[in-house]
């Protein structure tokens, strides 16, 4: 992990690509895990729960095979890291989905994606899990993590206009501001830079 004067959010246990790999929250009893062959049915109720797909089109018009093709490729890490998502632990039960959808270079040149390279994050949570901070700490988690652990230059965070729950969480918890693009309904919620 890169050194930084930034207080982090987690702990980490184990290395990235170990099984055991986990982000342990400093605060909370949460953490976020690697998803493995044996949390796929997890993943797909996750995914299929209509309450969690709403504002996603990427899950909400895939199909069956899609989301459980979607639930394979994330218990693998790509090499070089294109992606990077983790089942989110309250205690001992699975309550959602957070991570790095999408990993490359801010100039879209991926052939020098060593140089600058910056992720897209987002959240899932189950109803029941909602509105007790979880989200929060589990995107403070993974934009550390991203930043800190993984050396990108910039996250971002995209949604829905729709979604008031996630731009209350990105302004009022995270103090950033949404950006939306002209015509369309998915604008870009904030963009974090390492300090």
């Amino acid at each position: 992990m890169n050194t930084t004067s930034y207080p982090l959010s987690y702990q980490t246990v184990g290395h990235l690509g170990d099984s055991e790999f986990k982000l342990q929250s400093i605060s909370t009893d949460l953490s976020l895990r690697l998803p493995r062959n044996e949390d796929i049915p997890v993943i797909l109720n996750i995914l299929q729960n209509k309450a969690n797909s709403e504002f996603d089109k990427s899950i909400s018009e895939a199909t069956s095979e899609e989301l459980e093709g979607i639930a394979r490729r994330w218990t693998s890490l790509p090499q070089p890291l294109t992606y990077l998502n983790f089942l989110i632990w309250h205690r001992d039960t699975p309550i959602g989905i957070a991570g790095l959808g999408w990993i490359g270079a801010t100039d879209g040149d991926e052939a020098e994606s060593n140089l600058s390279r910056a992720g897209a994050a987002g959240v899932i949570l189950e109803p029941v899990a909602r509105g007790k901070g979880y989200a929060y700490e589990a995107l403070r988690m993974v934009f550390d993590y991203g930043l800190y652990g993984l050396g990108l230059v910039e996250i971002r965070v995209g949604s829905h206009s729709g979604n008031v729950p996630m731009k209350r969480l990105m302004e009022q918890s995270f103090g950033l501001e949404a950006e939306w693009n002209s015509g369309d309904d998915s604008g870009q919620l904030a963009e974090l830079e390492k300090a």
